[in-house]
């Protein structure tokens, strides 16, 4: 594995703890939702596995972010955010705010961009 992949997998690992929390908090959805969402908001450039939105739900559930609302068709587990899971997200997104922000500066800088 490639230093790029392994940073793009631990990269995706990460947005997802911060989008999946997001999306949770606007509508209940199943595990297929989540991942039919990041690749649609990604024009098709993510497309997360099973393998890794599931534990990463079970995880969430575990944690007392989110909690399952009901069952549809066929079983599937439907989820909705905590109020733990709200603070969560709140720190996450402050997190990567000032992420975003340090990057924006470090371009500047290395690009020599000016305003």
């Amino acid at each position: 594995m490639t230093f790029k992949q392994i940073h793009n997998s631990i990269h995706y690992f990460h947005i997802f703890d911060t989008f999946g929390l997001w999306l949770f908090s606007k509508k209940e959805l199943c595990g297929y939702d989540i991942i039919k969402e990041i690749e649609r908001r990604s024009s098709g450039n993510w497309k997360l596995s099973p393998a890794l939105i599931y534990p990463k739900i079970l995880f969430m559930a575990t944690e007392g972010l989110i909690e399952e609302t009901n069952k549809g068709t066929r079983g599937k587990k439907y989820y909705k955010i905590t109020p733990k899971g709200m603070v969560k997200l709140k720190e996450k997104m402050n997190y990567l705010k000032r992420d975003l922000l340090y990057y924006e500066d470090f371009l500047k800088e290395v690009f020599e961009v000016e305003q």
